[in-house]
């Protein structure tokens, strides 16, 4: 027998419900529970490894900022950020914060501190971190205290027995002039990090410029309005660079693996420190012949 019709032959034996069939118009083809997506409600989203916290190019002539106005991401894609007074804030992120869905990220590069919320920023505004010397420690902190009127034990102004200040810095652990006493820096709405002093609150802040003695100085508005919505114990990332937006404000662990400046024991004093420095007694005059 001819091969093609042999194959002929053994197609017609095939059972009919191997054969495909028409189905009418309108049939639903898929088994329940199993039908396919409509088309319309597939959405690709396409990968961007475009930071908007980092965009470069900012200042060359011409720039536009490519997101909406009122979005977070077109805040930080003006040409002025990071390096700004300017603070965004999104109440509604901020009213829903809880210890288990915020951070914050102390980024030290750009003098900025941004709070997330569900892994979007809910507060953005700027920090001035500690000055050579008194550089910030890096690392993984959680707050440890709050304290709406803190004082620090350490630093603030020697005051003489008439009332004048004779050291509007002063450093308490370098000694106590004798006959003055000390009047302590206030540090309002204190957030604690570490047990020897570091510390969120409320300062004097230059945008973009380090000032303090290793605490995140912030401005007293924005400090009063992140110690209403803290929680104790959230986490606190202090980044030796800019965190990842597009992933929720990821910061890689080299970037904040912790790195205390040696022998810098920040703001806290015992009061076994303290010690008085003897006032100097004048020279007497040598004797005249």
């Amino acid at each position: 027998m001819n091969t093609s019709r042999l194959s002929l032959a053994l197609i017609a034996l095939l059972p009919a419900a191997c054969v495909p069939q028409p189905y009418p118009a309108g049939a639903n083809v898929y088994p329940a529970g199993q039908q396919p997506v409509p088309q319309q409600q597939l959405v690709f989203v396409q990968p961007t490894a475009i930071n908007p916290l980092d965009l470069p190019n900012k200042n060359v002539p011409g720039y536009q900022n490519p997101y909406p106005a009122g979005t977070y991401e077109h805040f930080v894609a003006q040409p002025a950020y990071p390096k700004t007074m300017e603070t965004y804030s999104d109440d509604v992120l901020l009213n829903r914060l809880t210890v288990g869905n915020s951070k914050i990220v102390i980024c030290i590069p750009q003098q900025r501190a941004r709070l997330y919320v569900e892994g979007k920023v809910a507060l953005d505004w700027p920090v001035s971190t500690g000055t050579n010397g008194h550089e910030t420690p890096t690392g993984v902190f959680r707050v440890m205290e709050k304290d709406k009127d803190h004082k620090s034990n350490r630093y603030g102004r020697f005051v003489n027995a008439q009332g004048k200040t004779i050291d509007s810095n002063a450093d308490l652990s370098k000694g106590l002039p004798e006959g003055a006493t000390f009047s302590a820096a206030g540090m309002p709405n204190w957030h604690r990090l570490t047990w020897d002093g570091v510390g969120i609150h409320g300062g004097k802040v230059i945008a973009g410029r380090r000032l303090s003695h290793g605490c995140i100085r912030t401005p007293y508005a924005v400090a009063a309005k992140l110690f209403e919505h803290s929680e104790f114990g959230m986490p606190v990332y202090i980044s030796r660079a800019v965190e990842d937006y597009n992933r929720g404000g990821y910061v890689r662990p080299i970037d904040v693996k912790y790195r205390p400046k040696p022998g810098n024991d920040y703001t806290d004093i015992a009061p076994q420190q303290i010690r008085t420095i003897p006032a100097q007694t004048p020279a007497a005059a040598p004797l005249q012949a």
